[in-house]
């Protein structure tokens, strides 16, 4: 079972899921700051993916919507992998397969009433899919629990390798896997780390890693 680590903020977090046992790190990037090269964190980015072993996946993760600014992004932090969360126009998902052999990821939603006609759709362009949920018009991160019974059906439907995402934790891994037999599995909200005096959900607890990564591996 592959398991990807996501919504990474800091270097230490990314090592230690990497030493962890983590195949792939997701870093959220991309918004409205361009060029690259003023692009927030985006240099730290580009140092901490340089310390990682061979073999460990480094995916922007971005809402961008166009391919020239996706590649940019990517290229400048030297990521192995591109995972597109938007539901983009396909000519620009399709340029950006045609610019790069990195690993490409396309984020779907689960609960979207077009979500089978999108996985044929994007899939002659992808190496991956991601099911994931949404909330309040957010695609990822969003903590909200998935529809594990929807997921199933949907991976049945692609030839492609599919991740499960959406309010996973070391407390429901075991069922969701379960119940839907994915390729692998991805993680944000569920192993963070809250206090009454940091709120913010990008630091990662270590145990809740290492206790997930476990889990996802008995698989």
């Amino acid at each position: 079972m592959k398991v990807k680590i996501c919504g990474i903020s800091n270097e230490i977090d990314a090592l230690v899921a990497v030493t962890l046992g983590a195949d792939a790190i997701g870093f959220v990037m991309g918004g409205k700051v361009l060029p690259i090269e003023v692009e927030p964190y985006a240099q730290w980015v580009r140092e901490t993916i340089k310390k990682f072993p061979e073999g460990v996946d480094s995916f922007l993760v971005t809402h961008l919507l166009n391919s020239d600014d996706i590649l940019d992004l990517s290229n400048y932090i030297k990521s192995t992998g591109i995972q597109i969360s938007e539901d983009i126009d396909i000519k620009e998902v399709k340029k950006v397969r045609e610019n790069t052999n990195k690993k490409i990821i396309k984020t779907v939603v689960t609960t979207d009433p077009k979500a089978p006609q999108k996985l044929k759709l994007y899939e002659p362009y992808c190496d991956y899919f991601l099911l994931d949920s949404r909330d309040s018009g957010y695609t990822g991160g969003t903590g909200k629990e998935n529809n594990w019974s929807k997921c199933k059906e949907l991976i049945d439907m692609t030839e492609k390798p599919v991740f499960i995402a959406g309010g996973l934790n070391p407390e429901n891994l075991r069922g969701a896997i379960e119940e839907t037999t994915p390729y692998g599995v991805d993680v944000s909200t569920g192993i963070s780390s809250y206090s009454e005096s940091y709120l913010r959900k990008d630091r990662k607890d270590h145990k809740k890693i290492e206790k997930f990564i476990k889990i996802a591996k008995e698989y």
